[in-house]
């Protein structure tokens, strides 16, 4: 029995449709192409939404990670960051603010902008129905490999550290951990892709 059918046959295996049922984000970390195979994964269109906005608030947590890093390149004090970067930093509750009303501007742009480019690529690799709202969806689910580990390191940062600037400073394992999970999500962007060039074959051979 392959992993995959070994997956299949967990207790509880098909029992929800959610996006963020642990069943399916097991699936899709430790067998993707079994994930993006799923007949009904395209379902839970609340659950897809959610993970787009969990992407746009990431989007906003990196551009902060640019500017720290930015002044850090500079040999610059934390201290003499920009405005809004010092105020954000500052307090936990102010860096969560800005993610989430920040987020929600970027989850709307990388909603079309990501879900347009994510269809060109299945396009220019042969897959020439691809409909727009299920590329963006796809592509969505596929960065749920990177995101969610990314929120949730960050919400043990915001009960272990007074504020982001000390979390930043802080020199722990966990940045390194996120690049693993960066690095696996490009094995899920090409499993996503396979399976749904796979899917428009299977289609166009059973139609001939």
């Amino acid at each position: 029995m392959s992993s995959d059918d070994s997956l299949r046959a967990m207790p509880g295996a098909g029992s929800s449709t959610s996006v963020f049922s642990p069943h399916r984000l097991v699936s899709l970390l430790l067998t993707p192409r079994a994930y993006f195979a799923q007949p009904d994964l395209l379902s839970d269109r609340r659950g897809i939404l959610i993970a787009a906005a969990i992407i746009g608030m990431t989007n906003v947590m990196g551009r902060i990670d640019q500017n720290l890093l930015k002044t850090s390149m500079q040999h610059r004090d934390i201290e003499h960051l920009d405005v809004t970067t010092s105020w954000m930093t500052a307090s936990w509750s102010h860096y969560w603010l800005l993610a989430v009303c920040g987020g929600m501007v970027s989850a709307i742009l990388s909603w079309y902008i990501a879900g347009w480019w994510y269809r060109k690529r299945l396009e220019w690799s042969g897959a020439s129905d691809v409909a727009p709202v299920r590329a963006r969806s796809i592509s969505a689910l596929q960065d749920l490999v990177y995101v969610l580990p990314v929120m949730l390191w960050t919400l043990i940062q915001t009960v272990s550290y007074p504020n982001y600037a000390q979390a930043w400073q802080a020199a722990d394992a966990g940045g390194m951990l996120l690049l693993v999970f960066l690095l696996w999500s490009c094995w899920t962007s090409y499993c996503a892709g396979q399976q749904r060039l796979l899917s428009t074959k299977t289609r166009r051979g059973s139609g001939s």
